[in-house]
């Protein structure tokens, strides 16, 4: 850091890659990337939005001798500001509405990026990414040691994973992908509370930071993960969602195939596959009290959608 321009005062580590560090300069983010490659297109995009008004996604800058990477160890090393703020908590509603805005502005500004950027977009098969998430749960769950608590949920868990599979509409969302397509959409990825910052001593406005998850895929893919994120703070309520929703976000409700969607556990899958892979009794212990908190209340929500699509 001496030769980039830094003397370091302080350190920390987010992440074996991600290091914040104070500075006589300030306070900063150093992101490491295994690929050139990879680094190269997120400073790419970063550029993209870096002078976008009110902020649009928290970007990377340069070091004191003017160079955008350095490489030591196993990573090429980016730079970032250290945003002040805070990420945002779903159980608070203007939070949520706070995140609803900062999508909005993501996705309406998105869809300018230059086509030969957008093609250099990964992309993906909705369909395909959570059969195999289903398919890992259900290897994983084969041998776990499920606790009393947890063993009479485990039949709806894998019943609400195959209803929403064997349901999925295949030509809406096709349909869907392809006209994403034409308009160059592009999603975040990852909009869960902490890919957002938020100052809120200084402006109620959120933005997302975090390039890593950005797909060529439908806009409506980062609502439905919203939803799913949000959703189990608020009981599984439509109501809630309709108090707190902007029209970005609402309009996808009254579309059978998004409906369907609701019903797939993708975050109860996700979490387990991590922690029975881990088999880390703290993290075990951590999801289990995450299925249970509002478990009643998803089946309700999903029994509804069930009844009324057969």
């Amino acid at each position: 850091m001496k030769e980039m321009g830094f003397e370091i005062h302080d350190f920390g580590f987010f992440r074996e890659n991600v290091i914040w560090i104070k500075t006589h300069q300030g306070k900063f983010v150093l992101k490491g990337f295994k690929h050139e490659e990879t680094c190269r297109k997120q400073l790419k995009l970063s550029k993209l939005y870096k002078d976008e008004r009110p902020r649009v996604m928290g970007t990377y800058t340069v070091y004191p001798n003017q160079k955008k990477t350095v490489e030591f160890g196993k990573y090429i090393w980016a730079i970032m500001p250290f945003y002040k703020g805070e990420g945002l908590h779903f159980g608070n509603s203007k939070d949520v509405i706070a995140g609803m805005e900062a999508i909005s502005r993501f996705h309406s500004f998105s869809t300018h990026i230059p086509s030969s950027i957008y093609e250099g977009l990964s992309s993906y098969s909705l369909y395909k990414k959570w059969s195999d998430r289903f398919d890992a749960f259900k290897y994983h769950a084969r041998s776990a040691n499920w606790s009393h608590q947890l063993q009479p949920l485990l039949s709806d868990i894998v019943m609400w994973g195959n209803w929403s599979l064997k349901n999925f509409d295949h030509n809406a969302v096709e349909a869907l992908e392809k006209k994403a397509y034409k308009r160059k959409e592009i999603t975040h990825g990852d909009v869960a509370p902490h890919n957002f910052v938020i100052n809120k001593e200084k402006s109620k406005d959120a933005y997302l930071i975090d390039f890593d998850l950005f797909a060529a895929v439908p806009q409506a893919f980062d609502w439905l993960q919203y939803a799913n994120r949000i959703l189990p703070f608020w009981y599984w309520s439509y109501a809630k969602m309709e108090e707190m929703g902007n029209q970005d976000f609402l309009k996808w409700f009254s579309k059978k195939w998004f409906v369907i969607c609701l019903v797939f556990p993708t975050d109860l899958y996700r979490e387990w596959n991590r922690a029975l892979k881990s088999r880390d009794p703290e993290l075990i212990e951590a999801v289990t009290r995450f299925t249970l908190r509002d478990y009643q209340h998803r089946k309700k929500f999903v029994e509804r959608i069930i009844t009324k699509m057969n």
